[in-house]
């Protein structure tokens, strides 16, 4: 992935957000994230990707240590602000949004077809987040009331763009 790539990523998670779809067969789903970051672990390039566990996603990037980035196109910004309004639990998103659901070439997961960048994420760490390990400041703002995140590190084995 090149610099100027990195940066769309960035810059898409900054400005509005992307899509993390994961699963297989008939349990795929599709999350919104507004949180993430790109960056170099164990000599891999990897995505760092928060989620908590009462999401369905958490139950299936579990199951099948996987999950897919998915830059979308600034035509599907009315999807992403939806997407955080419903669940993957009630709601099948690919069918509920119009997108096709693409395996993913080397991970276990699908990607979603209409983005212009995709990014395979293979997990090769799992974190717990705990309060006391936390800045309390950022706990303060960021977590009154609510359950901490799982990170999910993903190695980014395969990355596609679309030009648009």
């Amino acid at each position: 992935m090149t610099d100027r790539q990195r940066n769309m990523v960035m810059n898409a998670i900054k400005m509005g957000g992307v899509f993390i779809s994961c699963g297989t067969g008939n349990k795929i789903n599709i999350m919104d994230t507004h949180w993430g970051t790109l960056g170099r672990m164990w000599n891999r390039d990897v995505f760092v990707l928060p989620v908590r566990q009462k999401k369905y996603s958490h139950e299936l990037i579990s199951k099948n240590m996987s999950f897919v980035v998915n830059v979308p196109t600034t035509e599907m910004t009315t999807e992403l602000i939806r997407c955080s309004n419903m669940s993957g639990h009630d709601t099948d998103k690919f069918k509920e949004f119009g997108f096709n659901a693409v395996p993913a070439k080397l991970v276990k997961s699908v990607g979603i077809e209409e983005c212009a960048i995709q990014l395979e994420c293979k997990v090769v760490y799992v974190a717990e987040m705990h309060k006391s390990k936390l800045n309390p400041t950022i706990a303060q703002d960021m977590y009154i009331d609510r359950e901490y995140h799982t990170l999910f590190f993903g190695e980014i084995v395969r990355s596609s763009f679309k030009k648009h």
